[in-house]
């Protein structure tokens, strides 16, 4: 049986160039999940010298705090550091935001079990029978990307506590739409964009 591979690439380069423990160090944040609800979503710019990241968790008793670092890869340095409060009482017209069904809709991404990108590889490739000279043989049409955006994801809920990474999810999902960890990937940054505003398209 013979196999026939087509690969395409995009230009977008994927990579995480900074070491994890040199940025936490910068952010003055420990290595380790300290807090029994957390989570922490690095973003590398590969083509540019930005990272941001994202750092949610629960002090206790529902004391939730949101902080979001600018990070300059060139320095080594912090550049910007938003922190985000959650009101418990309405504000004018506004109602409270409730950031414990932000961090249930969080947990619903599975971000508890999701793996690296590269463990579902196998998954991203469009594959079919074809024949050639009298022989059947399998053709795999499989497109990656060479530059973008690239995510590290640390995450604990109690007990659970997982980490993985991916690069690109909005590009993979549009080629391989049934891939349920890309679903998932797209969904946990859809819900960071909507509730707070962060890494809009």
């Amino acid at each position: 049986m013979k196999y026939y591979f087509i690969f395409l690439f995009f230009t977008i380069f994927k990579c995480f160039g900074q070491d994890i423990s040199e940025i936490n160090k910068a952010l003055e944040i420990p290595d380790t999940l300290e807090f029994k609800q957390e989570i922490r979503i690095y973003k590398d710019y590969s083509v540019t010298n930005g990272m941001e990241i994202f750092r949610m968790y629960d002090e206790g008793k529902d004391n939730w705090k949101v902080y979001i670092f600018s990070f300059d890869k060139a320095s080594k340095a912090v550049t910007k550091i938003n922190a985000i409060q959650f009101p418990k009482e309405s504000i004018r017209k506004l109602n409270p935001v409730n950031p414990n069904l932000i961090w249930l809709n969080i947990l619903l991404c599975d971000v508890e079990f999701l793996p690296n990108l590269k463990n579902i590889d196998y998954k991203l490739k469009v594959a079919k029978i074809i024949a050639e000279d009298g022989e059947f043989g399998i053709s795999q049409n499989k497109k990656h990307v060479l530059d973008g955006e690239s995510y590290r994801v640390f995450v604990k809920n109690g007990n659970n506590e997982n980490n993985f990474s991916f690069d690109n999810p909005a590009f993979y999902l549009k080629y391989y739409p049934t891939v349920d960890e890309l679903i998932s990937y797209n969904e946990l940054l859809s819900i960071i964009k909507k509730e707070f505003n962060l890494w809009e398209d």
